[in-house]
């Protein structure tokens, strides 16, 4: 998903407008509240965390618990190569033009999403392993750990936001030019309701809980047991930046995989990094929706 930060710069500045226009006016006092509460999430975390300081050492210790068989883990991926292809193949036949269209999203998450997670939970069974502990989604603990989600993504927001706008300014200065992703350009596109709705769910709901599984809950670990905890986060989220293809995203998204593998390791709950990516994304959609 697209952040504020590459939204903004293909808009004039709120002070050239005599009159800024509503939906604009309206993301930005939005914008500027979810911020504001990002900086008093952030006090009150560094205040809590200043009393119970967090070892690093442990942070890591509990991840490389959760390391799968590097079996299983080249199986998967092996599936996910298979399926990729296999879906990109069928994407070219129904539409040999390459099209940016609401209902190609729609595709991926038939071919590719869907059937990938269901594999996944097949392969686990086979092997078995329980989902649930190793990931732990333990749904007594959801109202919990998704508050925690909410307060995690305020307090990154601050953060994410004055980097990403210092590399757009960056870029800017290079004489790069600025352009939404493709789900961002298809989200602004006029469309049913069925569709939208589609959309919405597709992206608020099933692209965050298909990344967060392969990302945090496999890949992380198996990333930190063989290069170290920082190493393997930075590695990881180097490569959760890059997969999206989109230059203006590559350090918004960077950071933000960054604070869902903190958060992961923190709260031992892939709850967590579902819930800030579900925040991220539905607020990215509605700041997109707001600007029109």
């Amino acid at each position: 998903m697209t952040f504020l930060a590459e939204i903004l710069p293909q808009t004039s500045p709120f002070w050239e407008y005599s009159h800024p226009p509503a939906g604009m006016m309206a993301a930005g006092l939005f914008f500027l509240m979810l911020v504001c509460l990002g900086i008093a999430a952030d006090v009150g975390l560094v205040l809590h965390w200043l009393k119970r300081p967090v070892r690093l050492p442990e942070l890591a210790e509990r991840l490389t618990s959760r390391v799968l068989p590097w079996q299983l883990v080249l199986v998967f991926f092996g599936i996910v190569i298979g399926f990729y292809l296999l879906a990109s193949w069928i994407y070219l036949l129904m539409f040999p033009g390459g099209e940016i269209e609401p209902q190609t999203v729609i595709f991926q998450t038939l071919l590719f999403h869907l059937p990938v997670l269901g594999l996944l939970a097949w392969l686990f069974h086979i092997a078995g392993i329980q989902g649930r502990e190793l990931f732990g989604l333990h749904w007594k603990k959801m109202p919990a750990m998704l508050g925690l989600s909410v307060l995690f993504y305020l307090a990154a927001l601050p953060l994410l936001w004055f980097y990403s706008a210092l590399y757009q300014i960056l870029l800017s200065q290079f004489g790069f030019d600025f352009y939404l992703q493709d789900v961002a350009q298809i989200l602004t596109a006029p469309m049913t309701w069925p569709v939208r709705a589609a959309l919405y769910f597709i992206m608020i709901i099933v692209a965050p809980v298909f990344e967060e599984i392969v990302f945090r809950g496999i890949l992380l670990p198996f990333a930190v047991r063989r290069t170290g905890f920082w190493p393997g986060i930075v590695l990881i989220s180097a490569v959760f930046g890059g997969m999206h293809f989109h230059l203006p995203s590559l350090l918004p998204l960077f950071l933000l995989s960054v604070v869902f593998s903190l958060a992961y390791a923190r709260t031992q709950s892939l709850l967590v990094p579902m819930g800030m990516h579900a925040a991220f994304n539905g607020v990215t959609v509605a700041l997109l929706l707001l600007m029109g």
